[in-house]
């Protein structure tokens, strides 16, 4: 037998050394990749989904007149409130209103944890500002708030580097003054995804030292032809799964040993341990497939509860919200003047029984569009198959007159339009009340609901 300079008991223990490693790197790179994505898309829905949350409690008329003149208000003293409350709820970095303006940043409303306020540490002025920014940062900003969706980005500040999304504030007029952030700090984030990195590699570590241990037995009986057949296979396992994120390449094709000893059982126990990482690997992809469906939905759910349907527009669901919101805003003085206009289609079972639902459909949805468009500030609801529903507030509330007026128009005007199809002839009865001290939502609906039949009266005896 020739000498060697590497015996082959060395030269296993070597290649299995070498070949552990290389698992335990391959695992790493695929587990980091693929958690950290995952991760991240979750820290985007936590930050998106309470950016939603605080912008549909924040009054952004209100808050942009306190940007404009800048004094506080009751609702901006409540959006403080609000703010604290949330950075301790959901253990975020920072939660903060600001805009950029002549290279510096300008607070709006910034959140003071209960940390800090056990500090002595109050909150921040209003329209404080701040040259702690980079130039870079900054414009990261400025493109955040000319946009109409959250921006996310990593940001390196004073007060420590954090994983950032921004949402931008908008008033009613659909004037972008700023943004609503909220901050995670991304050394948490990088400490979660190591711990799970090293986590998969203590693991594989684990499963690659006991292969190297039942190596050693092999060794001891002298197997040499099938060990070399067995690290033959090993090394095009991992040629094979080389760069390869495909958990179906983590497959391990054993040699055919009928040794009936050891080094069969470690064929068969390299084999075991290559499904068994297959399936852990497939496990978590799985995982992570069914907390995204599980989030969407969630999310579709309640777009079906506040949403109609057909029209798109605010379910029954979604007025009887607001109605209790509004009541409870009568209630605490926050709300003086707001009207509510109900539209209800005429003629719609005539279309429905002469010309099919579909069309019907296509009739009331046709409706709903002119009405969306003439109320264009104004939250639109479908509360019966026929009716709906417009809150008027703030610009609309002033021109509620003129826009009851364009819609009788306009809805005159495609009633005899005789060159369209009979389920394009839209007609609409119409009746609109105001808020009065000592009123209800439900009040003012009914009176609203009211007017809205008695022209629809007017109209049945004009059209005889």
């Amino acid at each position: 037998m020739a000498a060697y300079k590497r015996p082959i008991h060395k030269s296993l223990v070597l290649g299995s050394a070498v070949f552990i490693a290389f698992l335990c790197f391959l695992l790493s790179i695929q587990s980091y990749l693929t958690y950290s994505k995952t991760l991240y898309k979750r820290y985007d829905d936590k930050l998106e989904n309470i950016l939603d949350y605080v912008e549909h409690q924040i009054d952004m008329d209100d808050l942009y007149q306190c940007v404009i003149i800048g004094e506080k208000s009751e609702k901006y003293t409540q959006v403080q409130d609000l703010l604290n409350g949330i950075i301790d709820e959901f253990d975020l970095f920072y939660l903060y209103s600001v805009f950029v303006r002549d290279h510096l940043m300008v607070n709006i409303c910034s959140a003071t944890s209960a940390e800090e306020r056990a500090r002595g540490e109050v909150d921040m002025p209003l329209l404080d500002t701040s040259n702690a920014y980079p130039a870079e940062e900054l414009k990261k900003f400025s493109i955040a708030t000319a946009k109409d969706e959250t921006s996310f980005f990593e940001e390196d500040s004073e007060w420590g580097y954090a994983y950032t999304a921004c949402k931008p504030l908008v008033n009613s007029t659909g004037v972008h003054y700023g943004l609503i952030c909220a901050d995670i700090s991304i050394n948490e984030l990088h400490k979660t995804v190591n711990n799970y990195v090293l986590y998969n590699v203590l693991l594989t570590l684990g499963l690659g030292i006991l292969f190297a241990l039942i190596l050693l037995v092999w060794l001891r009986h002298n197997v040499t032809g099938p060990i070399l057949a067995l690290e033959k296979s090993a090394r095009h396992f991992a040629e094979k799964s080389r760069s390869n994120k495909d958990p179906q390449y983590l497959t391990f094709e054993a040699p055919v040993i009928n040794t009936q000893n050891e080094v069969e059982s470690l064929s068969k126990a390299i084999t075991q341990m290559s499904q068994d990482m297959k399936v852990y690997v497939q496990n978590i992809i799985e995982a992570e497939a069914s907390i995204r469906n599980a989030q969407k939905k969630a999310e579709n759910m309640t777009m079906l509860a506040y949403r109609d349907a057909l029209t798109h527009v605010g379910s029954k669901v979604a007025y009887n919200n607001m109605a209790e919101s509004i009541d409870k805003d009568i209630l605490s003085q926050k709300i003086s003047a707001f009207a509510i206009a109900m539209v209800d289609l005429n003629d719609l079972k005539t279309i429905n029984d002469s010309y099919g639902h579909a069309n019907g459909d296509t009739y009331i949805s046709g409706a709903c569009q002119i009405i969306c468009t003439i109320f264009r500030h104004s939250p639109v609801f479908r509360v019966g198959g026929d009716e709906f529903v417009v809150i008027l507030k703030n610009s609309d509330f002033e021109k509620r007159y003129e826009l009851i007026k364009e819609a009788i128009v306009k809805f005159v005007e495609t009633e005899n339009d005789r060159s369209k199809k009979p389920w394009e002839r839209y007609s609409v009865a119409i009746g609109m009340a105001d808020f009065s001290n000592g009123d209800t939502v439900d009040s003012v609906f009914k009176r609203a609901d009211k007017k809205m039949y008695q022209n629809k009266l007017d109209m049945k005896k004009d059209r005889k």
